[in-house]
């Protein structure tokens, strides 16, 4: 299955060696909330990790790591990436490893519209769950993926003790 799509605002396609400038762009853009969430937060390997395919699970399978670039349905210009890995870590479930927009575009509704959009295209489906990793630090993103109706704690993980340059996750589930 392929998780292209295209909303009123987003086309959402796979990522290409030639947008590495753009996800590299992505990254910088949020270098504050990449410090809080996690040790690897230099925009150039995120980049490259994210336009190789390397950004998968333990034991990932490449074939199940689907990396979207998400471009303004107009213009094309690089708005943001989507990161998606079906089966993980059951066969129903689609776990949403990363979504990102640059600064211009968030706070507008994107976000919503390009998880939406996705989900919407989910249905009806082998998948039956999806989830997400959240830093305890973001705040923002806590709110976002609660208000989308991922209510349903499936892990934590991260440091055992808090402080400078520790790093702590909730997983959060979503029945589809």
């Amino acid at each position: 299955m392929s998780y292209s799509f295209r909303s009123a605002r987003i086309l959402a396609q796979p990522v290409a060696e030639a947008d590495t400038l753009d996800i590299e762009a992505v990254y910088t853009g949020n270098r504050a909330l990449l410090l809080l969430l996690d040790r690897e937060n230099d925009p150039l390997v995120l980049a490259r990790r994210f336009v190789e395919g390397r950004n998968m699970p333990p034991r990932g399978c490449p074939s199940c790591l689907h990396n979207l670039v998400l471009r303004e349905a107009g213009s094309g210009d690089v708005m943001g990436l989507f990161g998606l890995y079906r089966g993980y870590p059951k066969a129903d479930i689609l776990y949403v490893g990363e979504l990102f927009l640059c600064r211009e575009f968030q706070g507008v509704g994107l976000g919503r519209e390009a998880y939406l959009s996705l989900e919407a295209m989910l249905r009806p489906g082998p998948m039956s769950r999806v989830r997400v990793g959240v830093g305890l630090r973001n705040w923002n993103a806590m709110r976002f993926w609660i208000r989308l109706g991922f209510s349903q704690v499936t892990g934590m993980s991260g440091d055992r003790s808090f402080g400078p340059g520790r790093h702590a996750f909730l997983e959060l589930q979503k029945n589809l």
